[in-house]
């Protein structure tokens, strides 16, 4: 799954420089940029899509701030234009943008991706289909300066350094 999520966020980089930043791909780029584009559904999917080429393999806890509001759900699908988020409470309202973050545990990186709702279920398993509007970030959510305990239970001089700046 992780395979999957750092392909379309991959995409979505490229995209993002190309035509909302407007900033020239390299040959390699460009070359990585029509492989990708390839490879990933052009359709958002819906959540119990089983499409082998939008379904993700393991679903990953996503939270999201729409409308001043916090909330949260499990990511299924995905493709090269949006995603498909079962949520645990009533998805925001069509066109309503939001900001989504998914973590990748085994990797050690969580995904930002802004996004605009075009779709949502309500009655029943409440889910929302997503499409990107911006430019994706990514960041490790276990770097060594993150403030978390290395599994050891050990802090290394720096990160101690860094710990106390930031509790200044």
């Amino acid at each position: 799954m992780g395979d999957t999520l750092e392909r379309i966020f991959e995409y979505r980089v490229l995209y993002a420089k190309h035509r909302e930043l407007q900033i020239p791909l390299s040959r390699d780029e460009q070359k990585r940029f029509g492989q990708l584009r390839s490879e990933l559904p052009d359709h958002v999917p819906s959540v119990d899509e089983r499409d082998s080429g939008t379904l993700l393999e393991d679903a990953l806890p996503a939270q999201f701030v729409a409308g001043g509001r916090f909330g949260s759900g499990v990511l299924r699908n995905g493709s090269a234009i949006g995603l498909a988020i079962e949520t645990q409470e009533e998805p925001p309202a069509l066109g309503q943008r939001l900001i989504l973050h998914v973590q990748e545990q085994r990797r050690g990186i969580e995904y930002t991706f802004p996004c605009r709702v075009i779709s949502r279920v309500v009655k029943g398993a409440p889910s929302m289909g997503v499409v990107f509007d911006g430019v994706p970030s990514e960041a490790r959510s276990l770097g060594r300066s993150s403030g978390v305990f290395r599994p050891d239970g050990e802090f290394q001089e720096d990160e101690l350094e860094t710990t106390k700046v930031s509790r200044l």
